[in-house]
C-alpha cells in the first residue's frame, strides 16, 4: 500500500518517502521519480513567477494507493485537471464524501481549497495522468475581479458536484497535453506558465457562468414557490 500525504507547495528532500527513488533539480524545477516496484514514473514540480507552482504527474501505480492531496495554504486554491485509467477499485473523496470510478476513464476538472480534503484511493494498475495547478488567490483577485468569494463559497457548496461542473473539451486536452509533453528546456517554464495562466483562466470564466445560471435558476424556483 502506497501511502502519501503532501500538503506543501515544494517536496521536503529531507524527509523522501519511501517510494521515491530519486529527486532531481533541473532548470524547470523539481522531478521526482518512483521506485519501480511501487510505481512506473513520476511527476514533476514546477515553480513559476507569476506565483503559480504545477504538479505534472504521468505515472502507473503497482501497489494499492491512497494519496492525500490537499494544499495547506489559505492564500491559493488548487486547480485539479484528472486523466485517469482507474484500476479495479477507485473512489475519490472530497471531504469524506466518496465517489467511485471503479474500472472507468475518469476525467475530470474541479477546484478546491485549503479547507477542502481531497482523497483518491484504489487498487493497483491505475494509470495516472494529472495536473495540478495551485493558483494564488491575490493572482484570482487582480486578473480575474467577477470570481468573488461569494461565487467561490457558492462553488464549494455544491459539495462532490465539483467533480461534474466542468469537462474534458478538445481545448483543454490540447493545452494540458502540451504541458505535459513539451520538452524539457530553457524554454520550457516560460511557455508552460502562459498555457498554464490561459487554462486557469478558462476554468474561472466557465465556472463563473454556470455558477450565475444556477444562481437566476434558484431564484426563478423560489419565485414559482
Amino acid at each position: 500500500m502506497i501511502r502519501l500525504a503532501n500538503h506543501n507547495l515544494s517536496f521536503d528532500e529531507s524527509v523522501v518517502p519511501d517510494f521515491v527513488e530519486s529527486v532531481s533539480s533541473h532548470h524547470f524545477g523539481k522531478k521526482i521519480t518512483f521506485k519501480d516496484q511501487y510505481a512506473s514514473g513520476g511527476y514533476k514540480l514546477l515553480e513559476f513567477q507569476n506565483g503559480f507552482y504545477a504538479y505534472v504527474s504521468n505515472y502507473i501505480l503497482k501497489q494499492d494507493f491512497e494519496l492525500e492531496l490537499s494544499v495547506d495554504k489559505k492564500d491559493y486554491l488548487a486547480l485539479h485537471i484528472n486523466q485517469i485509467q482507474a484500476g479495479a477499485e477507485f473512489n475519490i473523496l472530497l471531504n469524506n464524501k466518496s465517489v467511485s470510478y471503479d474500472d472507468k476513464v475518469i476525467t475530470s476538472i474541479f477546484l478546491t481549497t485549503a479547507d477542502d480534503s481531497f482523497v483518491m484511493k484504489g487498487s493497483s494498475g491505475a494509470c495516472v495522468n494529472r495536473l495540478k495547478i495551485l493558483v494564488p488567490k491575490t493572482w484570482i483577485a487582480d486578473n480575474l475581479p467577477f470570481f468573488t468569494d461569494g461565487l467561490l463559497a457558492a462553488y464549494r457548496q455544491l459539495e462532490e458536484e465539483r467533480l461534474y461542473c466542468d469537462f474534458m473539451d478538445q481545448t483543454y486536452r490540447t493545452m494540458v497535453d502540451k504541458v505535459m509533453h513539451i520538452e524539457d528546456n530553457a524554454f520550457y517554464l516560460s511557455v508552460t506558465q502562459n498555457i498554464i495562466a490561459v487554462i486557469t483562466e478558462r476554468f474561472f470564466s466557465r465556472l463563473h457562468i454556470k455558477l450565475q445560471k444556477n444562481q437566476k435558476g434558484n431564484q426563478m424556483s423560489g419565485r414559482v414557490a
